[in-house]
């Protein structure tokens, strides 16, 4: 290991044996190009394995860059070894921990308005403000009851992975938080099926069990997600350094560019352009990057 430079770590997570082989050689070429030997690795499940080494700031600034490029295929991140292991989590949910827009499954069971997805996708593009179109949109819901929105919960699927991260993360000591600029009547719902140990989202105006079409909370957006993210952080007395966020569109941006490992999921082109690293195989890999192993993990799905 070269003295006085930072040990890193090289994270590679392939979903099948030829692309493991294809990358492994690419990870290994990229080294040798800056005359860099891994002075270790570690698998941490089939498919998946750790590269150790020590470089320059300059040189770890271009890797980076060029491992970028290579996470369309495969989930891969490169980052400084010593502060990998994170202590507190915060997911969106719609999209990232559920295959769904909460609000788009709402109008498309109960509405089937276009303006409505119209909205939410230029929302989550960061073509328009989240804040008004969730104002505009939640206005369209009025005069719908509350048991008519439960029933579409059933309908959603939490993704892959997701319960066995946030086990495994409450499981180690860590905070979990679910910071959703959906609704508080699925929101609450999904975050505590999956385990969730925080969970923030706008919270729908009811009377008469009605929705007025207003919020009665102040809105979360993306700079509602940003502070209630640095508050339960300085709450908890935890680094900056120890910080991990997840999201996948504009609404995300501010608290995955603020967490010390900002991660795009499967994300809009916006949010991929501020994150530090971009996944679309495996949710897992955000235990894998942190150099957790198949032994430590949950086995929830």
């Amino acid at each position: 290991m070269i003295q006085n430079n930072p040990a890193i770590v090289i994270t590679l997570v392939t979903p099948n044996k030829n692309l493991y082989k294809e990358y492994t050689l690419k990870i290994k070429n990229i080294l040798k190009n800056y005359n860099i030997n891994s002075y270790k690795t570690n698998k941490l499940s089939n498919f998946v394995k750790d590269y150790f080494f020590s470089c320059s700031n300059s040189h770890y600034l271009n890797i980076k860059k060029t491992i970028n490029y290579l996470s369309e295929d495969v989930d891969i991140c490169i980052q400084h070894k010593k502060y990998r292991r994170k202590n507190i989590l915060a997911c969106d949910m719609d999209m990232t921990v559920i295959n769904t827009e909460s609000i788009n499954l709402i109008n498309q069971m109960l509405l089937k308005r276009n303006e409505i997805s119209q909205l939410t996708e230029k929302a989550m593009n960061g073509e328009i403000s989240f804040k008004n179109s969730i104002i505009k949109r939640t206005k369209m819901l009025r005069g719908l009851t509350e048991s008519d929105i439960k029933k579409i919960i059933k309908k959603i699927k939490i993704n892959k992975g997701v319960k066995s991260v946030i086990r495994t993360m409450n499981n180690s000591g860590n905070h979990t938080m679910l910071i959703s600029g959906g609704y508080d009547i699925i929101a609450k719902v999904i975050g505590k099926e999956i385990g969730f140990k925080e969970i923030i989202c706008n919270s729908l105006e009811i009377k008469n069990q009605k929705l007025t079409g207003n919020l009665s909370n102040e809105i979360i957006d993306k700079i509602g997600k940003l502070n209630y993210f640095k508050k339960r952080i300085i709450s908890l007395n935890i680094s900056n350094k120890r910080t991990l966020a997840v999201g996948d569109g504009d609404n995300d941006i501010d608290m995955v560019r603020y967490a010390s490992l900002g991660v795009a999921w499967r994300a809009y082109p916006k949010l991929k352009e501020n994150s530090d690293t971009i996944i679309s195989k495996n949710f897992k890999s955000l235990l894998y990057f942190q150099g957790y192993n198949e032994k430590n993990i949950s086995s929830r799905l």
